[in-house]
């Protein structure tokens, strides 16, 4: 008897991802700082400030990388708090602030992009309360960014898995897509942060939209 002819298993076409950074590039200032006060209120924000002094220093004469800067600052403002405290000012923050500091440009480049053959991601080192609040008014439905920690309702002040900032954006989108496959098509980014994703990319901007 002939053996049996077995057809290949067709081969999926990877996923066309188009991954924006947030801060300086989609928006004018960086939302992380400003949310921070935001959040806290300006007199509790200034001593909060005040008591991390030490740890800016030690990170300006490089004795501590950025990701011991973000824990640090994490866990001081965000420690305790209670988590739909917080979602409710994030909320408040990307209705009232975020708006005002978006570029007019970039918000036309994601509405043009956020449609097949590409799948739209912010990849961002921002906290995820307030950046999935802010696209889902944009039908933007994927969001990769740096989570909080929360047991039982409230903040532990620890970071729930990579700051997404640097090899952690692309170590972020890998783990998103698992076993699918994928490209990142085209990334924009504007700082060092963004250094890994725009590498990865077929197509990278660098400090787009500025104009």
């Amino acid at each position: 008897m002939p053996k049996k002819m077995h057809t290949p298993e067709k081969t999926r076409k990877p996923v066309q991802i188009i991954a924006f950074d947030f801060d300086g590039t989609i928006t004018t200032q960086d939302t992380f700082a400003l949310f921070l006060r935001y959040w806290a209120g300006t007199p509790l924000w200034t001593l909060k400030i005040l008591k991390l002094l030490p740890i800016f220093i030690a990170y300006g004469l490089k004795f501590i990388d950025r990701n011991a800067v973000k824990v640090h600052v994490i866990r001081t403002f965000f420690k305790g708090a209670d988590a739909s405290a917080l979602q409710s000012k994030a909320d408040q923050f990307a209705q009232e602030i975020i708006p005002k500091l978006i570029r007019p440009h970039a918000l036309e480049t994601l509405k043009q992009k956020n449609k097949p053959p590409y799948t739209l991601y912010i990849v961002s080192a921002s906290i995820e309360p307030y950046l999935l609040s802010w696209a889902k008014t944009h039908n933007i439905h994927n969001v990769l960014s740096t989570k909080l920690h929360v047991v039982n309702g409230r903040l532990t002040g620890e970071i729930d898995g990579l700051n997404c900032w640097g090899a952690g954006k692309t170590a972020k989108i890998a783990s998103e897509m698992a076993d699918t496959p994928y490209k990142i098509a085209e990334a924009y980014g504007d700082t060092r942060g963004d250094r890994e994703m725009l590498h990865a990319a077929e197509a990278s901007f660098w400090l787009p939209f500025r104009l």
